[in-house]
């Protein structure tokens, strides 16, 4: 939240209860009394962080839906940056990312670590699309320092790893990966960070694959293959592609054909963008046998 105003958030909080037809009394409890949350609602206390979160989960909501609302059912400012990048990213748009950049650096007044991460973001992805956009060693330091030294990561910091881990080291690259899936049951249960923490596993992988890092690869493919279900199509349908291509490189699979038709059929049962996806990537992989 942007800003923690009493007034705001208690006449939000009681438009949420009205909407679902509760009275005071039906929220109030051992932790939670009437007056405090009378005091709330008119703006005149602001509830400690606990009771907010014994409050909100009584109108059956989540502190993540609550906040969705506080900001009128928008992304927060960094969420909008982070579509807006990977729009950018996903057109080619190197142009766009550029005055993205440019116009991050004209509204920041302060130069604090996370303005450097996420000015970071935006540079990779400019550097993905322009290898000459040069990425220092100084850059690649503070995303390793700032990993290293964070214990719980949360929802930001999975996403700075998964938009930067293509400019980190080998070693740097594995050694927050095997961090990070110590970290991942706790994120897997929250339904907002599962899907982030399934497309961080496959970005490591691809990268290690890249990199023909494949034992370190068929270390995450194991480790992303035990957490999925049969709902997490997207996940299941490109780890089973990275397997081919990981038995492709490890000449267990010598015919090329069989990873161009598995593609076919992805498309065939109208996953279009999942096919067109997996194809770009593949180039990618087998970028290095090409010009051999």
């Amino acid at each position: 939240m942007t800003k923690l105003d009493s007034f705001n958030l208690g006449e939000l909080y009681r438009e949420l209860r009205l909407a679902r037809g509760l009275k005071m009394k039906d929220i109030a409890n051992d932790r939670l009394s009437q007056s405090q949350l009378s005091k709330f609602e008119n703006g005149q206390t602001m509830l400690s962080a606990d009771k907010l979160i014994t409050a909100i989960s009584a109108i059956h909501m989540s502190l993540a839906e609550f906040e969705h609302a506080y900001h009128q059912y928008e992304d927060s400012s960094f969420f909008q940056l982070a579509k807006k990048i990977a729009e950018h990213h996903a057109n080619k748009d190197i142009t766009g990312l550029e005055e993205l950049l440019n116009s991050y650096d004209e509204n920041s007044e302060v130069y604090d670590t996370y303005n450097q991460l996420n000015k970071l973001v935006i540079r990779c992805a400019i550097h993905d699309l322009k290898p000459e956009h040069r990425i220092t060693e100084k850059d690649r330091e503070l995303v390793t320092a700032y990993l290293y030294n964070i214990e719980a990561w949360t929802e930001y910091e999975l996403y700075i790893f998964g938009n930067t881990l293509f400019i980190l080291s080998d070693s740097d690259l594995i050694f927050l990966g095997k961090a990070f899936i110590e970290r991942a049951t706790a994120y897997l249960s929250i339904p907002n960070n599962k899907h982030r923490t399934q497309l961080l596993f496959l970005n490591i992988i691809f990268v290690l694959l890249e990199r023909k890092q494949n034992s370190h690869a068929d270390y995450f493919m194991k480790h992303l293959e035990n957490t999925l279900t049969y709902q997490d199509m997207f996940a299941k349908t490109v780890l089973i592609f990275l397997k081919k291509v990981l038995a492709y490189q490890e000449r267990k699979i010598t015919d090329k054909s069989v990873l161009d038709d598995y593609i076919h059929d992805v498309r065939n049962v109208g996953q279009e963008e999942t096919a067109a996806f997996l194809q770009e990537n593949l180039t990618n992989l087998l970028a290095d046998e090409k010009s051999s």
